[in-house]
């Protein structure tokens, strides 16, 4: 069984993404139409993390942020501007399985 590659999406103000597109990740979206753009991220077979400000996500609609909170594939990781790479690193660990250092 091959499984297709996937990608890493980042949703939020530039402010936040900037970070992540220095760092290589290339599906970067703005924060415009937030809440459809999450879903349609989401709903896409190529991504399997996104990155989102914990911010824009406690604004959801709460059935659309429980649907999304709770997406095993892709797997939506909330971030504080405080959070450090190293927490990224953990929590991405933790729901695949694999290191990324």
């Amino acid at each position: 069984m091959k499984r297709d590659k996937k990608s890493i999406a980042v949703i939020g103000r530039e402010e936040f993404t900037l970070g992540f597109q220095l760092a290589g990740i290339q599906k970067v979206y703005e924060r415009e139409n937030y809440t459809e753009k999450i879903q349609e991220i989401t709903d896409r077979d190529d991504i399997g993390i996104v990155i989102v400000e914990q911010q824009d996500l406690e604004e959801l609609p709460s059935h659309i942020r429980q649907r999304i909170e709770g997406s095993v594939d892709p797997v939506v990781v909330p971030l504080t501007e405080e959070a450090e790479a190293m927490g990224l690193q953990d929590k991405i660990r933790k729901v695949i399985g694999v290191d990324l250092s």
